[in-house]
């Protein structure tokens, strides 16, 4: 009995995938993958400093990285980048799956993406900065009948670690650990070390 059960399963298992195929509902990398892809979102840091220090040196950090900041709130600690365009062209496709879950089932070509960068600063204490970076993920596309229309994409994650990353990289010195492992993401936000206070401007 139970061996027939999970072979009613795998048939099913099959006969859903092969009608995905047909609707364009499941693609082909999924077959490819073996699963789909899921988002990953960094946890918050938290950083022994003052915001303004922190949000100093994350501003630094956003602006070598190649992103203009567009929104700049010291008193409610927050940035926001302009539009930034990572791909265009004929592997704009292929690019926006390395960053981003996109609606496969859109009809037409994808030409062009581009994301913002959010960062918030938020003040745990007069010596405690949690930091928190998501991106808001577009994509330009063209449906058969030539209409265009910019598309939402669920970021994956890989961004906001880079970006996470490269901040504890300015305030520390070592990059946190943004390894796919559950038990790291239980945890609560980490302290570090106090950020050394940068040359008023």
């Amino acid at each position: 009995m139970r061996a027939n059960y999970l072979i009613f399963q795998h048939v099913k298992v099959i006969r859903f995938l092969l009608l995905g195929l047909l609707l364009g509902t499941v693609p082909l990398s999924y077959l490819a993958s073996g699963q789909m892809q899921k988002p990953n979102l960094p946890d918050p840091i938290k950083f022994l400093g003052k915001r303004e220090n922190v949000m100093r040196a994350s501003r630094a950090v956003l602006e070598q990285l190649g992103y203009v900041i567009e929104l700049e709130d010291m008193q409610s600690g927050h940035f926001l980048t302009r539009p930034y365009e990572f791909v265009s062209g004929t592997i704009t496709s292929s690019e926006i799956d390395k960053v981003a879950i996109k609606n496969d089932t859109m009809t037409g070509a994808w030409l062009r993406a581009h994301y913002v960068v959010d960062v918030q600063f938020e003040i745990v204490s007069t010596t405690e900065t949690l930091v928190t970076v998501r991106t808001k993920m577009e994509a330009l596309n063209r449906d058969i009948n030539g209409v265009e229309k910019w598309e939402p994409l669920q970021s994956l994650g890989s961004v906001e670690r880079r970006v996470l990353g490269k901040i504890s990289m300015k305030l520390l010195g070592t990059e946190p650990n943004f390894k796919d492992n559950k038990s790291f993401w239980d945890k609560k936000p980490q302290q570090v070390p106090p950020v050394k206070k940068l040359p008023a401007e």
